[in-house]
């Protein structure tokens, strides 16, 4: 039986998230959806990002939250949000800001 704490992981992204980078992260990330209830995205050093990676965070979050937890996003790069405006995803990453994520988990 799955326990029923909390659990918190923060996961850094790297410089580069494109296409060729997509599998890696991938790979790295989606076995802490199902361990996690709470997972927090540093994206301070990412300084490209591809339409699949977003695409990939983005199916990431919703998964999560499928799961009853929350993916927050701090330390978002100028350029990480012109990635997501680029596609039109501007709502989908403010709703993963820390502040968000502050208000959804202390109310």
């Amino acid at each position: 039986m799955p326990s029923l704490e909390q659990r918190q992981i923060s996961f850094d992204l790297t410089a580069v998230l494109d296409a060729a980078a997509v599998r890696d992260l991938h790979a790295q990330i989606e076995p802490l959806v199902s361990e996690t209830t709470y997972l927090t995205l540093n994206a301070a050093a990412v300084e490209r990002l591809g339409t699949q990676a977003v695409q990939l965070l983005v199916a990431t979050a919703r998964a999560i939250e499928m799961n009853g937890g929350r993916l927050a996003i701090v330390n978002i790069t100028p350029t990480f949000r012109e990635a997501y405006a680029d596609l039109g995803l501007l709502a989908e990453l403010d709703a993963r800001s820390a502040l968000n994520a502050e208000k959804d988990t202390y109310g």
